[in-house]
């Protein structure tokens, strides 16, 4: 049987490796010691959230690079919406790549703009597959 303390080992170690590959950074890790010190369920629900709202948002900005003239300010508002989402988790890569893609819609170029689209989308998908990782031991723990 798994006991709720080996679930919390495994939770530090994902969220160790997290840190290590740089996908999150310190406020990823004082979000979470949020949750450890009263066992509030709030990054069991932030997680799917952000990744529900985040893949919301790269579907539309597939979209809308798909569309034969591009409305560059309404693709940076989408990319703000989830570079501050994921500056607020402290996921830093993901808040990288799209900084990166702020970049690209400043140079009003489709083919950078898709350039950044694409490491995003990879980033979002290294970032996503953590969090799953995560969610498992953190709903045992919680149910335990």
């Amino acid at each position: 049987m798994v006991t709720k303390e080996i679930m919390k080992n495994r939770l530090r170690d994902t969220i160790r490796s997290m840190r290590q590959e740089d996908l999150v950074d310190d406020h990823f890790l004082y979000i979470h010691s949020l949750k450890d010190n009263n066992e509030d369920p709030i990054f069991v629900e932030l997680i799917p959230e952000f990744c529900l709202n985040t893949r919301d948002v790269l579907k539309l900005l597939i979209l809308k690079l798909k569309d034969p003239v591009l409305n560059y300010d309404l693709m940076k508002e989408y990319v703000f919406k989830v570079k501050g989402s994921a500056l607020s988790i402290g996921a830093r890569r993901m808040a990288l790549a799209f900084t990166n893609f702020e970049g690209a819609i400043e140079m009003a170029s489709k083919e950078e703009c898709m350039k950044a689209l694409n490491l995003a989308r990879r980033e979002y998908c290294a970032l996503e597959e953590k969090f799953h990782v995560i969610l498992q031991p953190l709903n045992l723990i919680l149910d335990a």
